[in-house]
């Protein structure tokens, strides 16, 4: 089998990047969203803090695959990132 042919068949590729990204940058992602969420949800106060706590175990697995299936592993990365900085900075404002 030459290096081409090996490099066709690898499923995906950079694995431990990808790992990574499941494990703890989905996890840390799914986690900062539901704060985030909750200042831009146009619903009554108690649905404005349910709905995302709710949708937490959706948004993990769907961060979760994304970081797999993405066709380059920076794809995910940059996704998680902008992300977390996104609703990091949403909550943030709505507390100051």
């Amino acid at each position: 089998m030459t290096d081409t042919t090996r490099a066709a068949k690898r499923t995906f590729s950079q694995p431990k990047q990808r790992h990574f990204l499941a494990l703890f940058l989905a996890l840390i992602t799914a986690t900062v969203m539901i704060p985030g969420m909750t200042t831009y949800l146009p619903l009554s106060a108690a649905d404005q803090v349910a709905i995302p706590i709710l949708l937490f175990p959706f948004i993990w697995t769907g961060l979760f695959v994304y970081a797999y299936l993405a066709p380059k592993a920076w794809h995910a990365t940059l996704l998680m990132v902008v992300l977390t900085l996104l609703h990091g900075a949403l909550s943030y404002v709505n507390v100051a």
